[in-house]
């Protein structure tokens, strides 16, 4: 494992928790660039924590203009395009300047809908609007089905559910915000995916209408994700995260038997998994383990 690969993989693992102390660290990965590769990898390492995490827009833009100074940056090469596009949303979640106009009709949408997620957790009205922007405009382009928007829309509007699911106090504009993207994911991913994607896009709707308070539909989307994965051989991991979010549904309504049932089949799937599942998974059994179904 070369230096800058353990940096990274480091920093990804440390950002959730601590994205200020990797903020701070990435200046040393510099040096460690040697190639494009290394170049793409630091780039959305850094845009991810200095945008997402921390809304720094300037010290994000200031990093990029280190970045294009390394002897190893091309603009001509793949980690150009990414800058560019990285710079474009720092600046407009930043409300710095619009760019947008320079870009090509796909780094447009990009630019949009990654500019969407940097502001989900602290300007859920103008991250709704740009993800809507970033829908219609993909629409409204007619690209390519080999363009990368529409995967980057759907992956963008999952990790915006994903967050918002995570915040303890939501304001309603948030609580509308993860709705709606988690609606966009599942749009964006039956024409982006494959079937997995797909029972994972009702996975995060299930989820996160239960935190909404809306159960029937949750529960529709969690039986939706199963009977997904019943017409696809029953992948153990796919039917653990589908019997998951039933659980997670029935617990919420205060359902006890179904929500039993629910953890048994969970338990039973766990079972089924190969052993690179197993760690990551016991922390979702663990959860569904605390606590009795929560009265109506």
């Amino acid at each position: 494992m070369s230096a800058l690969t353990a940096f990274t993989h480091q920093a990804w693992q440390d950002h959730a928790d601590d994205p200020r102390g990797v903020a701070d660290r990435l200046p040393q990965a510099l040096p460690l660039v040697a190639d494009d590769n290394g170049l793409l990898g630091l780039i959305g390492l850094a845009h991810h924590v200095l945008g997402e995490h921390l809304g720094a827009w300037q010290e994000g833009l200031d990093y990029c203009e280190q970045l294009r100074a390394l002897p190893a940056f091309d603009a001509a090469q793949t980690s150009g395009a990414s800058l560019r596009r990285v710079q474009a949303a720092l600046k407009l979640g930043g409300a710095l300047a619009d760019e947008r106009a320079d870009l090509s009709s796909s780094d447009q949408v990009r630019v949009t809908v990654m500019a969407a997620a940097n502001l989900a957790g602290r300007d859920a009205a103008r991250s709704a609007s740009l993800l809507q922007q970033a829908c219609d405009d993909a629409l409204a382009a007619a690209l390519p089905a080999s363009d990368p928007v529409p995967r980057s829309i759907a992956a963008s509007a999952n990790g915006i559910a994903a967050t918002l699911e995570e915040k303890p106090a939501r304001s309603e504009a948030e609580t509308a915000l993860m709705l709606a993207a988690a609606e966009v994911a599942r749009r964006f991913w039956e024409i982006a995916g494959t079937w997995l994607e797909v029972e994972r896009a009702d996975y995060r709707l299930a989820m996160s209408c239960t935190q909404a308070g809306q159960l029937e539909r949750a529960r529709g989307h969690a039986r939706q994700c199963l009977t997904i994965v019943q017409a696809h051989d029953n992948v153990a991991l796919e039917v653990f995260f589908g019997f998951e979010a039933l659980a997670v549904v029935e617990r919420a309504a205060g359902n006890a038997a179904a929500f039993a049932d629910a953890v048994s089949a969970a338990r039973e799937a766990f079972s089924r998994l190969g052993e690179g599942d197993v760690g990551w998974c016991q922390a979702s059994l663990d959860k569904l383990a605390v606590g009795a179904p929560l009265p109506p």
